[in-house]
């Protein structure tokens, strides 16, 4: 069975059979292969296709079904669920979502949530944070400057916001780390193709950790909401075509 890799902050990444199925089944339920309201093949055919047994099949379904995306039916079979009905939070759907091709619409709605949560996020970090959690998101900015390739800036990128939703403190914010990570994933074509230089947001992300060392909490939040809005108005003049 082939399929390509997941993104590090998936929790299946395809390691061992189980993680291998799961991904293959979910990438194809999120990205259209298994559209909503259709029956998935049956057993057999499943089976014979990702050349897995039935218990690794029906395990993978399991946990399919507890992502929202599959409903197992007795002497029917197992039905796709309507996209409303999906975990959409999910990081594994997050990831295989970009995966498949994420439209237009799709990072619209990554970019407004981020930008609904992660101002207030920098400005709770710059109440709250502790001075080695302060210290993980200047080496993530330094790891920024350092970049020499777009993938390479990417990470850092994640490492910078995720050490800041860290600094907040609280634990209930930490799993939007997730989302950050596909939307900053699925911007990566986006920069290389419309940016001659992948790293002109340094400075804003510069700005941000000034003002959480100062401890500046509404500085940090309009420095934070700022750069966001720079990243809507990217989305907006890019395209991103599906992977192949």
């Amino acid at each position: 069975m082939t399929h390509a890799p997941a993104p590090s902050h998936a929790t299946y990444a395809g390691r061992n059979l189980h993680g291998q199925v799961v991904q293959e089944l979910g990438r194809r339920v999120v990205g259209g292969v298994y559209p909503a309201g259709a029956l998935l093949p049956n057993e057999d055919q499943l089976c014979a296709e990702l050349a897995v047994s039935r218990t690794a099949l029906r395990e993978a379904i399991k946990v399919l079904a507890a992502k929202g995306l599959l409903e197992p039916r007795p002497r029917i079979g197992t039905r796709v669920r309507a996209t409303e009905q999906w975990n959409l939070l999910d990081p594994d759907i997050l990831a295989w979502r970009c995966a498949t091709g994420a439209d237009a619409e799709f990072l619209q709605h990554l970019t407004e949530l981020r930008e609904i949560i992660e101002p207030s996020a920098a400005a709770l970090a710059a109440a709250s944070h502790r001075a080695e959690q302060l210290a993980d998101i200047a080496a993530a900015l330094q790891a920024m400057r350092d970049a020499t390739q777009i993938s390479e800036w990417v990470q850092a990128d994640l490492a910078f916001h995720t050490a800041v939703l860290k600094a907040t403190n609280n634990p209930l914010l930490m799993p939007l780390a997730a989302i950050i990570g596909s939307a900053l994933e699925s911007l990566l074509a986006v920069s290389a193709r419309t940016s001659d230089n992948f790293n002109q947001a340094l400075p804003d992300h510069q700005k941000v950790f000034d003002a959480i060392q100062a401890r500046d909490a509404q500085s940090a939040l309009h420095r934070m909401a700022g750069m966001l809005s720079d990243t809507r108005a990217l989305m907006k003049r890019a395209v991103i075509p599906p992977p192949g």
